[in-house]
């Protein structure tokens, strides 16, 4: 539960941030600064997750459904953003919308990616 808590947790201030701030840095046409802000969702999911998982003392056997437990509300819970986007983020232009629905699943796939380790052999 404490995983769909901090998923819902990492949803609304994502959704805060893009709310009040979204109109800074999901500019059409501007490749430049929307490959940044893709780019900066890989730290900051990095560091929403791993810290997450290693105070929390989640082994690696059971960080695949953490990780799916901390995606899934805001997956379900951004169905509505997107519906009520002119409501929701009324700073955005509507040419946005692809953006923004765009580094959702890529923050989301962040976050399922984080839940997969990585084991390597040595011989």
């Amino acid at each position: 539960m404490i995983n769909v808590v901090w998923g819902f947790l990492l949803w609304i201030s994502a959704t805060i941030l893009f709310r009040f701030f979204g109109q800074l840095f999901l500019i059409p046409g501007n490749v430049v600064l929307l490959l940044i802000t893709f780019i900066m969702a890989i730290p900051l999911i990095s560091l929403a997750t791993y810290p997450y998982y290693y105070l929390r003392k989640i082994p690696k056997s059971k960080r695949l459904i953490s990780a799916v437990q901390i995606a899934l509300p805001g997956m379900i819970l951004d169905i509505f953003s997107i519906i009520y986007f002119k409501k929701v983020f009324s700073n955005l232009h509507i040419d946005s919308l692809p953006f923004l629905a765009s580094w959702l699943l890529w923050a989301y796939s962040l976050i399922l990616i984080s839940g997969f380790s990585i084991k390597i052999k040595s011989d």
